[in-house]
């Protein structure tokens, strides 16, 4: 009995004996290398500027690798939306949203939290349940690098119990709003339940064959909604001005790693294509941050300024990098969401440029 008992408080000591990076690094290669698993949970907010406060799951996922190739990599997902709820904490009369927009940061990219980090200090402990069960964590509290053209971002706070070395808790500080100058509000996020060597559930599965382009059909050959925006030095520019010529509206933000892969590509389309179309990037950021950054990294993409997102409710994008095709005769031609493959885009304005001629 005694043997044990020196194991157990040696296993004990030795956990947490890490050091805050080595914890922070330890749970992240965990998320890189577990398979076969499914992590649930719960998040919160209190929306900013309002009595109301929202919750909705989370949920994470790996499946295994495939029989007889231990090499091939494991599916991987997750996100957070699921069942919300809103509850009126503040005791105001506002009305009772609708939705909520759940930010990327907030729910996912557990496999990079040992990444880009500046600083790791550990501020106390607490007791968190997993499966039922009391499991005691060590709470860190990490700062991040910050773009060069961005504020400096609030620490993230974790929760990481030491023998699995899972993130049981997490809370960050992020807008609840559409716009990055909202002011920032604590999204909590707890896992209280783990499975481990499992199949992978069939959301997850699904998600593996979801295409990475989609077509919005629904806007083929309707007019294309007028749109008045200011362009990076604040002059207006209307798309009824475009009458007559094909033009290509490109919905990015400099936060998207997909719309700056792909943003060479639609430079060099509109440079091919030049004096048959018109393209315009349509960008959420503020004007002086797309100014700096587009001089950085030597990008010419000719950019409108829409902060207010007036563009993309009027064209209801769901998500970005998202192209929109326009003929000349005023009516949506293509509607991609997604990176469209550069013989694709390039195959559809042709097919346009061939009916002018």
């Amino acid at each position: 009995m005694r043997h044990v008992l020196l194991l157990l408080l040696t296993a004990a000591s030795c956990a947490w004996a890490q050091t805050p990076p080595e914890l922070l690094r330890l749970a992240q290669d965990t998320y890189k290398s577990l398979e076969g698993y499914q992590i649930n949970g719960k998040g919160s907010v209190h929306l900013s500027g309002s009595s109301w406060q929202m919750s909705f799951d989370v949920v994470i996922a790996a499946a295994p690798s495939p029989l007889g190739n231990p090499q091939a990599p494991a599916v991987a997902g997750g996100g957070a939306g699921g069942h919300m709820q809103f509850v009126n904490v503040g005791g105001g009369t506002d009305e009772k949203p609708t939705s909520g927009d759940i930010p990327f940061a907030v729910a996912r990219s557990w496999n990079r939290i040992a990444e880009n980090v500046v600083s790791v200090r550990e501020t106390g402990s607490e007791t968190l349940p997993l499966n039922g069960a009391p499991t005691a964590c060590r709470v860190l509290e990490v700062e991040y690098k910050a773009p060069a053209d961005a504020p400096k971002p609030p620490p993230v706070t974790y929760s990481i119990c030491s023998d699995r070395h899972l993130v049981l808790k997490k809370v960050m500080f992020f807008p609840t709003g559409r716009h990055a100058t909202d002011p920032p509000a604590p999204w909590t996020i707890t896992f209280d339940t783990a499975k481990f060597n499992r199949p992978a559930p069939q959301w997850l599965l699904d998600m593996k064959e979801l295409p990475t382009v989609t077509t919005r059909k629904e806007w083929l050959g309707r007019p294309a909604p007028d749109l008045k925006l200011p362009d990076l030095n604040g002059n207006i520019v209307a798309l009824s001005s475009m009458r007559g010529k094909v033009v290509l509206l490109d919905f990015w933000s400099i936060s998207c790693g997909p719309c700056i892969r792909e943003m060479p590509m639609i430079e060099a389309t509109g440079e091919a294509h030049k004096g048959d179309l018109l393209v315009w990037g349509i960008s959420f950021d503020p004007p002086e941050r797309d100014k700096k950054w587009l001089l950085q990294h030597q990008r010419s993409l000719a950019t409108l300024s829409d902060t207010d997102y007036v563009a993309s409710d009027l064209y209801k994008v769901h998500g970005i990098p998202a192209l929109v095709l326009i003929g000349v005769d005023g009516k949506i031609k293509n509607y991609w969401e997604g990176e469209v493959p550069e013989s694709e885009l390039d195959a559809a304005i042709q097919s346009l440029s061939n009916r002018q001629k």
